[in-house]
């Protein structure tokens, strides 16, 4: 099997079928089912169970043995490459950095305005992703540094126990409020609010319900502060947040949530903070310990020096 077979089949595993795969990986549906046969015919054991009008793809049983085997592979592979363009490519001032699609970012944005205005010459390329890919790049050396929500129950060192030699994770801040984006004409004269007045709208997520282990947390987390509250509460999730939220929200009940009320203003929406909210996250910048080069220990510096307020 080649290396790109390899890195197809750990793609696999994120999409519904072999045709939902072709629209966002370069390949066909033909060169995925070929790809996949090959690698399935030189190990002797099927890897997935095709797709259906009524099933999605999945792993078989053989299938989620390998994966992980195939998943080390692949990222042992990647992480060979980046260290040799690292090593090749010593003044290259471009940095990779991942993020996640919420609104709010306030801390990185603020850190990358500061990295920017020190380091005009340099290029920052974000990749926006949940957090378990995320952490998937950075150890294949796809990605250089990240930010990173995580739940504030998440055991870090139980998390990170298999990339602690490939990852440094710093602190940057803890986020402790929650805000919903709501349409101006409700709580006209209220800056906050019970989570038992937001009951009839619905609640917006930046993140498929269960697309990761930091996903399906942060779900958990506002089901169960709800459940607290004594509040029954509708959701829906999205892959990633864009305008069309507001557009939608300015429309209809729904509350778009986020951890810190977003720099940028949208038409028709207010801001309100949830007062009785109980849950909490903690921001983390992450950063390769493979990559040496000037350009990300400037923004380390960055990250040092950055005091949240």
């Amino acid at each position: 099997m080649t290396t790109e077979e390899i890195a197809l089949i750990c793609e696999l595993p994120n999409y519904t079928s072999f045709l939902d795969a072709s629209f966002y990986l370069p390949y066909s549906p033909s060169i995925i089912t070929k790809y996949v046969n090959n690698v399935e015919n030189e190990l002797g054991l099927k890897i997935f169970i095709r797709s259906s009008k009524s099933r999605p793809l999945q792993l078989t049983d053989d299938g989620k043995t390998v994966i992980e085997s195939l998943r080390r592979i692949n990222d042992d592979y990647n992480y060979l490459n980046r260290q040799v363009n690292i090593i090749k490519n010593k003044g290259d001032r471009t940095i990779r950095i991942g993020s996640q699609p919420r609104f709010g970012n306030i801390h990185e944005q603020r850190i990358l305005t500061d990295f920017i205005f020190a380091n005009p010459t340099s290029k920052i390329h974000i990749t926006k992703s949940t957090a378990d890919d995320l952490i998937r790049r950075l150890v294949s050396g796809n990605l250089d540094a990240a930010f990173i929500t995580f739940n504030a129950a998440l055991d870090l060192n139980d998390y990170f126990s298999a990339h602690g030699d490939k990852i440094q994770v710093t602190h940057i801040a803890g986020e402790t409020d929650m805000y919903a984006g709501i349409s101006d004409k409700f709580f006209r004269s209220k800056d906050s609010v019970m989570l038992k007045e937001l009951e009839d709208f619905t609640f917006a997520f930046p993140f498929p319900s269960e697309n990761d282990i930091q996903s399906a947390m942060a779900t958990q987390s506002w089901k169960q502060i709800a459940a607290e509250k004594g509040v029954d509460l509708k959701y829906f999730n999205l892959q990633g947040y864009d305008d069309t939220v507001f557009e939608m929200a300015r429309q209809k009940k729904i509350a778009v949530t986020t951890t810190h009320v977003p720099t940028a203003k949208y038409e028709g929406i207010k801001f309100v903070k949830i007062s009785d909210w109980t849950g909490g996250t903690n921001l983390y910048f992450l950063r390769s310990r493979a990559n040496k080069s000037l350009v990300l220990r400037k923004l380390e510096e960055c990250v040092s020096s950055y005091r949240a307020d």
